[in-house]
């Protein structure tokens, strides 16, 4: 195969299939099982075993896998409801018996109805303003991972231990509670000025 023939049939650059750190990896340890699992566990293919040096497996990875392509992040117009920015991060388990940490971003949204229910009640219970933020940021806590997709990527070195058969572990959700606050407020006084008198 010519060169030319090679550069039209490759697909991707190996660094938009792996991060850097597992390609430094690939280069120290081209023949290792644990390493051609990962390889197997990220791609959905496994290098034939011809493919013995990291040139080989590079060839083959930018000639037969897909560059990773982010979820595209949801940028919502937060005039009818609020929007929030929430930082996601997890630990991920691979079957290859690695961990790696991982971390997002993605906007979480609470629609307008959605809210007015929750600053009423808030305002019925007497827990004003401060009640309203805590029933906000504890549905944010709750929901986040199912109504979000933060797209994660690998923030990490990977470490190769036994580990259970869970897809991630130690997940966790982060946000600002004063950019909740604010939100809120601009929310109530753009059209629920009644409401918001009643939590302050």
């Amino acid at each position: 195969m010519n060169d030319e023939t090679t550069m039209a049939a490759r697909r991707c650059g190996i660094d938009e299939v792996f991060p850097g750190p597992f390609i430094e990896l690939i280069g120290l340890a081209p023949r290792n099982p644990v390493v051609r699992g990962l390889i197997l566990a990220q791609t959905g293919k496994m290098p034939g075993s011809d493919h013995e040096t990291f040139e080989q497996i590079k060839e083959w990875v930018e000639t037969t896998c897909d560059k990773r392509v982010p979820l595209p992040q949801m940028r919502s117009q937060w005039g009818q409801g609020v929007v929030v920015d929430v930082q996601f991060s997890d630990t991920e388990y691979g079957r290859a018996k690695y961990s790696v940490p991982r971390s997002g971003s993605d906007e979480f949204r609470l629609d307008a109805d959605e809210l007015l229910d929750l600053a009423q009640a808030a305002a019925d219970s007497g827990a004003g303003l401060d009640g309203l933020i805590e029933k906000a940021a504890a549905l944010i806590d709750e929901e986040g991972w199912e109504r979000c997709e933060p797209g994660l990527e690998a923030t990490g070195d990977f470490e190769y231990e036994e580990h259970d058969e869970t897809d991630s572990e130690n997940a966790t959700i982060e946000f600002s509670r004063s950019q909740l606050r604010d939100r809120l407020l601009v929310f109530l006084r753009n059209g629920h000025a009644d409401l918001l008198e009643a939590l302050l």
